[in-house]
């Protein structure tokens, strides 16, 4: 039997006729935080589905807590808090049905007001919205508060960081703290650049394969995506005076039913619509605003206009929380921010 910690020896993965893991070794000590960096396609999320239990463990073997998954799994997957990048609740479930039955299944002791309260706390103001309805941050918090409402010897969060506004970064990145101080063995999965104070080590994987650890350079330039609600045109000339990051591209995306249903409600107007004339906004929302009130029209200020979303494409030597912070700072709603 091993120590306490995680250790991963040995570990690989086939997956559809492909190699995406070879020999992994890692080890997590009580107490620590590693970070696993590597760029996309490197096998990291791969490598969180099997020390998670999601795909099955055929090579090699990984202790949690001293439990051996190969040989005692349902032990083992029960020490284990798994954050995901991509949450695997059911997206018709709700957060605040979802996480009450996860506290459940781990057997916390959080009643439904409570988990309804935590929920709110973290800014996910729509605890009863079904998931798959939530914008992509959202998710994310959700997501993310598995391992503040659940107690386990040990923590996997993958890119904990994607997507959430700068209050929500200082309170997983206290829960990160908090679980280190608490003992707890933590993983942390990200390809953000940048460096985390609390991190103790970082194991660097690419190809599958632990490779040594080398010097990190200045953070490198990359391509951003943000969507965000609130975009203005006087934003291009902001986003020129911001140092280190440029505007690529500015795309209206076509609204949801919600958005339009949001909008005609901003000009006083039922799904019905009334007989009025639209004479600002672009041409594609109009059509779909237009379809919805079967041939009515209204004129659209910026204002109402800017309850839709916008896709920016953007390009600096800037984190994405850095992106997340700045869009924030001068007024937009920020809805996702990845990197491409």
């Amino acid at each position: 039997m091993r120590s306490g910690g995680l250790v991963v020896q040995g570990v690989s993965k086939v997956l559809k006729g492909k190699t995406i893991l070879q020999g992994v070794d890692i080890h997590v000590n009580p107490g620590e935080v590693v970070l696993l960096k590597g760029p996309n396609g490197s096998g990291k999320s791969t490598l969180v589905h099997l020390i998670s239990g999601v795909y099955r463990l055929e090579e090699g073997d990984i202790w949690v807590d001293g439990i051996s998954l190969k040989k005692e799994p349902r032990r083992a997957k029960a020490a284990v808090t798994t954050t995901f990048q991509e949450t695997l609740f059911d997206p018709l479930s709700s957060p605040l049905q979802a996480l009450y039955m996860h506290t459940r299944f781990y057997g916390a002791r959080w009643s439904y007001e409570q988990v309804r309260h935590t929920l709110e706390e973290f800014g996910v103001t729509e605890p009863t919205r079904p998931i798959f309805q939530l914008s992509g941050g959202t998710k994310k918090k959700v997501e993310l508060l598995k391992a503040r409402l659940v107690e386990t010897p040990i923590y996997i969060l993958d890119e904990p960081f994607a997507g959430l506004d700068e209050s929500s970064r200082k309170q997983t990145e206290e829960l990160v703290h908090t679980r280190k101080r608490q003992g707890k063995a933590v993983l942390l999965v990200s390809h953000e650049p940048g460096r985390l104070d609390f991190v103790d080590r970082t194991v660097h994987m690419e190809a599958g394969r632990i490779v040594p650890v080398v010097l990190e350079k200045e953070v490198p330039e990359m391509l951003v995506e943000a969507i965000v609600k609130g975009w203005k045109e006087e934003h291009r000339a902001e986003l020129a005076g911001c140092a280190g990051l440029q505007l690529l591209e500015v795309q209206t995306m076509e609204p949801t039913d919600q958005e339009i249903e949001d909008l005609l409600k901003s000009l006083g107007l039922d799904k019905l619509g009334k007989s009025v004339q639209v004479i600002q906004v672009g041409g594609n929302v109009a059509q779909d605003i237009l379809k919805q009130l079967g041939g009515a029209a209204q004129t659209v200020s910026v204002q109402q206009s800017s309850l839709l979303r916008t896709r920016l494409k953007l390009a600096g030597e800037i984190s994405l929380a850095q992106v997340t912070q700045w869009l924030e700072e001068h007024g937009l709603e920020v809805l996702e921010v990845r990197q491409v």
